[in-house]
């Protein structure tokens, strides 16, 4: 039988491992920005993909910056970006059209986009659940009798969800839908096909982070799809958005 004051030294030395082990537990998984700082610090957070080079200059703008500084908000480049996709209202080839789009824009920006699958969520504006926490970025296609703003020829909307944390924002999900009177009226174009990826991949430049610009030479322009992929400064834009710390 164990002394009093030695049991009580063994009781103290049990508490501190356990104690360790929690805080260990907390800094490995936990969500919390301190946490998160302290695996960049240590090198345990790391990039799900490795950063890439824009190869391009050109005028692009931002949504949002971090407080008192130029840096762009954006995803963590250290999570993966889940998304689901709602196909009601959708052209024939959505799958292709959205597949085609997503890849682009990962490919462009270094940033892990995960395939959920399809769902019958249609809530575009609150993609955040009080008790679970971020839902996955929702994709989708509606008329202006379901979201208003897509009234007055708007040819769609996407936009990302901001949460900030000990002043450090970041982009958790966010939505995109497509108007789908116009995506009926490109999929009877003949380059109907390329114009819908053009549609999705100006809204996905949104989801991620970038805004309007005046340059028409960009797909970013906000007056019509001016060409059929990335301007050179969308891409510097997009590689500028995957290149930010971790968070």
């Amino acid at each position: 039988m164990a002394r009093p004051r030695e049991r009580e030294r063994t009781i103290t030395v049990v508490s501190l491992v356990l104690t360790l082990i929690a805080v260990g537990a907390y800094i490995t998984f936990g969500d919390s920005q301190f946490s998160m700082r302290v695996r960049s610090i240590f090198g345990v957070d790391e990039r799900v993909m490795p950063a890439v080079e824009a190869g391009a200059t050109g005028p692009h703008r931002f949504l949002n910056t971090q407080p008192g500084s130029d840096q762009p908000v954006g995803f963590s480049p250290c999570r993966t970006i889940d998304y689901v996709v709602n196909p009601e209202q959708a052209p024939r080839g959505w799958r292709r059209y959205v597949e085609d789009a997503i890849a682009e824009v990962s490919e462009r920006t270094g940033l892990r986009f995960d395939d959920e699958g399809t769902t019958e969520d249609r809530d575009f504006e609150q993609r955040i659940d009080p008790v679970r926490g971020p839902k996955p970025v929702l994709i989708g296609w509606a008329d202006e009798d379901e979201v208003a703003d897509l009234a007055d020829d708007v040819a769609g909307l996407g936009g990302p969800t901001m949460t900030e944390l000990g002043g450090r924002r970041a982009y958790v999900t966010g939505s995109v839908v497509l108007d789908s009177e116009t995506t009926d009226r490109l999929e009877r174009q003949p380059r109907g096909s390329e114009l819908q990826v053009a549609l999705l991949l100006h809204e996905l430049g949104h989801l991620v982070g970038l805004d309007h610009v005046d340059d028409p030479e960009q797909l970013m322009y906000p007056d019509g799809i001016t060409r059929p992929g990335y301007g050179p400064g969308d891409v510097e834009g997009l590689a500028a958005l995957g290149a930010i710390p971790c968070s």
